[in-house]
């Protein structure tokens, strides 16, 4: 199929009109349109909100990020953010009906964050909300259509001068994987962190069931490691009410958790945060979890349930209590509550491989955080400096994990001491 796509701008709209070709069908009856999110009447009474909120139901993979009471929550703090650079619907339809969204939202990423050596700059683009487009059931699996989709997302940043179309969780297994590596001769990829193991638990039809996996000296560890903490306590997090107070203790201890030292201060206990988690709650979907020590915060999980999955969002706890496990505390008085109450099918730790997402899950996939980007010379050219920058990167670290330093120094930053997990 020829996807090569053209923009028109709509008259006297803040909006553009990507040309169809014809699909490998032989039909020529699918319109994209990008129109900019603050301009659209996103009430729920609105013909646009009813008609994205019953794709999004429709969907059976349809992500959190991707409702549209979500979406409109966070317009007004992505134009304060990116003045210069608004949120996108894409909306594909045929036969006028609503067979397709794309939510581009705007995204700077600095080329440090891509391995880059050197001066570090910033580059403009988008991101996709959701990791993937919500789609028509019945065309979901057409890897044409998808390629198109993807081809005229690229077209338009292209159009509005963004560097890249960035799809910052990539599941491997997908159609839209493979979609990207089919199409990857008409655009360009690149990803600073390669496909990484990605765990999850499937919990068995009696989840109980669960902990039989692990050998018997395994299980008199975890509950020696209970017992030992017994004055610890967990605090689920579900209710609209008790999301300020969430974020303020998970802010605090990600002040001092090594995901800060070493990736940036991961909870800001912002207006953006705030926004999220109270949409997760008012929808039922908010899952999140304290670890308390005399009162005092000392761990947290960010976590959300939707269609019989947890998702492991965001995990931090606090350095001075690394020498009592308590992450690994943590997440055993989890996995003890999520067995015995409202059970998902699959637990996701999300992205990032690490070595206990593995010793706790029952199955091994892949993902990664995937850019893409128009086919122009000056994309070219960076994409070579990334390549060898992270080439680079990566004998380096290749260099000293041979030599046992990388290990030894992880340890110390994660953990304050070797020998720790």
């Amino acid at each position: 199929m020829n996807t090569k796509s053209t923009i028109q701008q709509h008259e006297n709209l803040d909006s553009w009109i990507a040309e169809s070709p014809e699909t490998a069908a032989g039909q020529n009856d699918l319109q994209i349109v990008f129109s900019a999110l603050h301009s659209l009447a996103l009430q729920p009474v609105s013909e646009t909100y009813q008609s994205w909120l019953r794709l999004f139901e429709a969907d059976p993979n349809a992500d959190l990020h991707q409702h549209p009471d979500h979406v409109s929550r966070l317009i007004s703090i992505y134009h304060e953010m990116y003045p210069q650079h608004p949120g996108y619907l894409m909306q594909c339809r045929k036969e006028e009906a609503l067979v397709a969204i794309g939510i581009l939202s705007p995204k700077y990423i600095n080329t440090k964050t891509l391995k880059g050596i050197g001066p570090a700059r910033t580059l403009p683009g988008y991101f996709l909300c959701g990791n993937r487009f919500l789609i028509q059931q019945e065309i979901g699996q057409d890897e044409s259509i998808l390629s198109h989709l993807l081809e005229s997302a690229l077209t338009f940043c292209q159009k509005k001068n963004a560097a890249f179309l960035l799809i910052e969780d990539l599941l491997v297994n997908t159609p839209l994987n493979h979609s990207i590596q089919d199409a990857s001769n008409r655009f360009l990829t690149y990803s600073h962190t390669g496909f990484q193991s990605r765990s999850l638990i499937h919990f068995p039809d009696n989840s109980e069931d669960y902990w039989n996996q692990f050998r018997s000296k395994s299980r008199r560890k975890h509950r020696r490691l209970l017992r030992q903490n017994s004055e610890m306590r967990m605090v689920c997090i579900t209710q609209p009410d008790q999301v300020v107070g969430f974020l303020e203790a998970a802010h605090q201890i990600s002040l001092n958790s090594w995901q800060t030292q070493r990736l940036g201060l991961r909870i800001k206990n912002d207006e953006k945060e705030l926004e999220e988690l109270t949409f997760l709650a008012l929808q039922g979907w908010l899952r999140s979890y304290l670890l308390m020590k005399d009162d005092q915060p000392i761990a947290f999980k960010v976590g959300s349930q939707h269609r019989g999955v947890y998702c492991d969002l965001e995990f931090g706890f606090d350095l001075n209590f690394a020498s009592v496990s308590p992450g690994e505390t943590l997440l055993l008085l989890i996995l003890e509550d999520l067995i015995q109450h409202d059970t998902p099918q699959i637990y996701d730790f999300g992205e990032g491989d690490a070595e206990y997402k593995q010793r706790y899950s029952s199955q091994l996939t892949q993902s990664c955080a995937m850019l893409l980007l128009p086919s122009t010379i000056r994309n070219k050219l960076r994409l070579h400096y990334l390549k060898t920058s992270r080439f680079i990167d990566d004998l380096v670290r290749k260099c000293l994990k041979a030599s046992g330093v990388y290990t030894a120094l992880r340890q110390i930053v994660r953990y304050g001491k070797l020998g720790s997990r």
